[in-house]
């Protein structure tokens, strides 16, 4: 600790990241909060990214480069190499492509201190490369969760929530046994679910902190292979999550969030860019639906709670006709974005 300071480790995989990995490091290196790590991990990137941070952490003594030369690669694998390097109090996860506001890490750690919360959550602006059709995400409703207060309306909690990674800042303690998946999407929703599961408080910051820039080609914005498989790793660990509530939570909630996952795979596989021809988009969503044991839900989920169009694709899943959604895929697909 510095001046009775808390130590916050900052971890930020890395892999062709040199356009915007600047701006990145200069935003941590500009917080008012001052003690903190920041651990760059470099994924065998193949520009000038790897240049750049050994010219930060050698100037800098705040900042440490490590290297994922493991067989395992991707933001999971990546990230986790920095979990076991970090020696924080608090985790935060930051990624290469973004910048965070000044006020960030001070704000993080008055309020997690301040509440004794297990876990903080701010808000974020989502940024797209031409300036326009910004975002801001704040959540909205009480400033402080139990896991009573989820427990007694999860539909609310669920529905508010995003799981962007780095609108979290971790209490170490909380997240110290858990590490991330080895999938390529979807493995900082299944690190939250975790988290989730051993926090008891959770507190929010009203401010939009966290910078999130859209970049064409990144992981998010492609087809990868497995990536319905990915969908079924996900409802594992959301699952989990279900389960971790001291006494069992009721069956409307298991359909809710499987719902979610089982939907968010159709939206997946009604992209331009899913490679699979509408008999193979059928098989794999069938598979799903028998490993997630998605029809034991279907029959449970509340229609009533859905509005306009997002209530049609939700009836298209309860009455079983999900395949007409897959036949019209693209379509299906600006429904979904409300385009």
């Amino acid at each position: 600790m510095t001046e009775n300071k808390p130590l916050v480790s900052i971890i930020m995989p890395i892999y062709n990241a040199e356009r915007y990995l600047k701006e990145a490091i200069e935003s941590v290196l500009n917080q008012n909060y001052t003690n903190f790590e920041l651990l760059l991990i470099n994924d065998r990137s193949t520009d000038n990214s790897k240049d750049i941070c050994e010219k930060y952490a050698e100037k800098y003594n705040k900042i440490v480069l490590l290297e994922n030369n493991t067989e395992n690669h991707g933001p999971g694998p990546t990230r986790n190499i920095g979990l076991d390097n970090a020696t924080g109090d608090f985790i935060y996860f930051m990624d290469a492509d973004d910048w965070i506001d000044e006020s960030l890490l001070q704000c993080a750690v008055r309020r997690i201190m301040e509440t004794n919360a297990d876990i903080v959550q701010f808000g974020a602006v989502y940024e797209r490369n031409d300036g326009n059709n910004s975002e801001i995400y704040l959540r909205r409703g009480k400033d402080l969760l139990t896991k009573d207060d989820i427990k007694k309306d999860f539909f609310d909690f669920w529905n508010k929530n995003r799981n962007s990674l780095w609108i979290y800042f971790f209490r170490r303690e909380t997240v110290k046994t858990i590490r991330y998946e080895n999938i390529i999407i979807g493995e900082d929703i299944c690190y939250i679910m975790d988290a989730l599961c051993n926090a008891e408080i959770i507190a929010y910051i009203s401010k939009a902190l966290y910078h999130y820039r859209f970049v064409e080609g990144s992981t998010s914005h492609r087809w990868t292979p497995n990536t319905i498989e990915c969908r079924e790793v996900i409802w594992n660990h959301q699952r989990n999550f279900l389960e971790s509530f001291k006494s069992h939570i009721y069956k409307s909630a298991y359909a809710e969030v499987a719902y979610d996952n089982y939907i968010w795979a159709i939206y997946q596989l009604s992209s331009n860019l899913c490679p699979f021809s509408y008999k193979e988009k059928k098989q794999r969503l069938s598979e799903l639906n028998e490993k997630m044991e998605f029809n034991k839900y279907r029959g449970i989920y509340r229609l009533k709670q859905q509005h306009g169009i997002d209530k049609v694709k939700y009836m298209f899943v309860k009455y079983r006709l999900e395949k007409i959604l897959l036949l019209f895929g693209p379509l299906f697909l600006r429904t979904v974005r409300g385009e």
